[in-house]
């Protein structure tokens, strides 16, 4: 019998999990690693999504929208182990 139930919640809770372990692991290694090769290919980050929300004013109501994710190869590593996870539990 399995021990968590493969719903999308569950591989949700992985896919971040693994994605914030590979997102500090990038941050520990930006701070070790000297500079050169390893540097800019494992920890250089690439801004996803707006920079500046977006703001829309109603007069009675003002909403304001904004997304924005950070994605280098660290953290495609750490969604991959945590996709991995997800299928072997």
């Amino acid at each position: 019998m399995a021990l968590l139930q493969k719903t999308s919640g569950t591989l949700f809770f992985f896919l971040l999990g693994g994605g914030l372990f590979g997102g500090l692991l990038g941050e520990i290694l930006l701070f070790f690693s000297p500079t050169g090769f390893m540097k800019e290919a494992f920890v250089k980050s690439y801004q996803l999504g707006f920079v500046t929300p977006i703001t829309l004013d109603l007069f009675l109501v003002t909403f304001t929208v904004g997304f924005s994710m950070r994605v280098n190869l660290m953290i495609l590593l750490g969604v991959l182990l945590g996709l991995y996870t997800y299928k072997q539990v």
